[in-house]
């Protein structure tokens, strides 16, 4: 069964990390409803002050991402619904 992660900011992908080590070959899928990217928070801010387009801050695409973690990314989806005694996401 794989471990499902909603959301790829900080913490999607902090979590995702951790679990990695630990879990080093289990399945793994986050959810994203933006194109995955990961960007370093506090250069957001930073970037936002010296003009920098959302393209110019991000660290890793999805696709890296996903390689770095041996994990599927599926990018602009969303979650309406999650049943943990069945143990689905929607």
């Amino acid at each position: 069964m794989a471990l499902v992660i909603i959301g790829t900011g900080l913490a999607g992908y902090n979590l995702a990390r951790e679990w990695r080590k630990l879990n080093p070959d289990a399945p793994l899928v986050l959810i994203s409803r933006d194109d995955g990217s990961s960007y370093s928070k506090p250069m957001l801010s930073t970037g936002y002050t010296k003009q920098k387009s959302a393209a110019e801050l991000v660290m890793q695409s999805a696709d890296k991402m996903s390689a770095q973690l041996k994990a599927e990314i599926r990018t602009f989806a969303s979650v309406s619904a999650i049943d943990a005694q069945a143990k689905t996401v929607t």
